[in-house]
């Protein structure tokens, strides 16, 4: 089962507003229908807080895909961040959970879309490299 959450200007970072069940088309209308203008706006006027974020959820896998628009053109330009959990054997093999977060920037709609699909067809071990793939190239930016 696959949801989502908003993350308005100004929630605490911990904060979402659950929005349900949803599915590939849903999600990118989601995307498309946000009020990231007022929203950004709205977050330049406190500066404090969270920016506005969308976030897709695949719960049984314990997987988050938070997606932000960036930018003056908010349509192009996105900031994601893929985030897994997994229980992990530590020291004397008691169990921990980890959680693992790759930040990355992406300059197409298209990637997106692609990266969200990914998401949604439980290619999860695709998803993360081509997420690993983009931070690098991020990175050389």
């Amino acid at each position: 089962m696959f949801s989502y959450a908003i993350q308005k200007a100004g929630f605490d970072f911990d904060e979402v507003e659950q929005r349900g069940e949803v599915d590939l088309p849903g999600f990118l209308n989601a995307i498309d229908e946000f009020p990231w203008r007022a929203q950004h706006q709205q977050w330049d006027e406190q500066q404090d807080g969270a920016l506005p974020t969308l976030v897709l959820q695949c719960e049984p896998e314990q997987r988050q895909l938070w997606i932000s628009a960036l930018g003056q053109a908010l349509g192009q330009d996105f900031q994601l961040q893929s985030v897994s959990s997994q229980m992990r054997k530590h020291l004397f093999g008691k169990p921990k959970q980890e959680r693992n977060v790759v930040v990355l920037d992406v300059h197409e709609r298209s990637t997106v879309n692609q990266l969200c699909a990914l998401f949604f067809q439980r290619e999860f071990e695709v998803l993360d490299h081509e997420v690993q793939r983009l931070a690098l190239l991020d990175g050389e930016d």
